[in-house]
């Protein structure tokens, strides 16, 4: 192996994407703090199970705490609206009364479609959209839903859209919301912009099925 190909591949090794410090730090630079580092046994098994015995565990792929105080602010009389579908679909289905999702990849929307049939859940309005028409879904009311959680395409639009759907008073997820990529830099900015005072919580955290560290925010919308 070449002095060049071995710096790439340590690079690769050490960074994940090569486009952070470490796998320890965010994008924007921001290293994982002690309480994020407990979930680090979790990350690493969920890694090695889906390794060693092709066993993709019915979790979030999303941050450990992301998910554990989305899971303590949910109600069950909630609607919530989702943008880019897969387990989290399941953890969001079983924990609110009504859930619209919206999938762009025709063979994961028929996957998961099977697996909503299969387990029972039958209070998701499952969406199949083009990239065109991904964002826009005008027989939604406007102020209508408790959550809206953009994790899919085109984030800037999507949260534009999230921003009209979403209650006064409720709830925007973004995932991966320091990715440094135009839209995804848009998106923050946009609903950073919209938060009620103190409305914005940052998780920087480890997630399953990978060994790197990505950053998410709770955005509370103004009232």
């Amino acid at each position: 192996m070449s002095s060049g190909s071995t710096s790439r591949w340590w690079s690769r090794l050490l960074t994940g994407d090569g486009l952070r410090k470490t796998r320890l730090h965010t994008y924007s630079g921001h290293r994982i703090d002690i309480g994020g580092l407990a979930y680090l046994p979790r990350s690493l098994w969920s890694i090695a199970i889906l390794k060693i015995f092709g066993y993709h565990q019915m979790v979030p792929w999303l941050g450990y705490r992301a998910v554990r105080h989305l899971d303590g602010l949910i109600r069950p009389d909630w609607r919530v609206l989702e943008f880019g579908s897969g387990m989290s679909s399941l953890f969001f289905a079983r924990r609110c009364d009504r859930l619209i999702s919206v999938e762009s990849d025709p063979s994961w929307y028929t996957q998961m479609g099977r697996l909503f049939t299969r387990l029972g859940i039958a209070n998701v309005d499952y969406r199949l959209r083009e990239a065109d028409d991904y964002a826009e879904h005008p027989d939604l009311p406007d102020q209508s839903f408790d959550l809206v959680v953009v994790d899919g395409l085109a984030r800037d639009r999507v949260s534009a859209v999230a921003l009209r759907k979403v209650k006064p008073g409720g709830y925007v997820f973004l995932d991966n919301s320091d990715v440094p990529w135009p839209d995804h830099k848009s998106a923050r900015q946009l609903l950073s912009d919209a938060a009620a005072p103190d409305g914005v919580r940052v998780f920087n955290d480890l997630y399953p099925f990978q060994l790197q560290v990505n950053e998410s925010i709770v955005v509370k919308v103004r009232g």
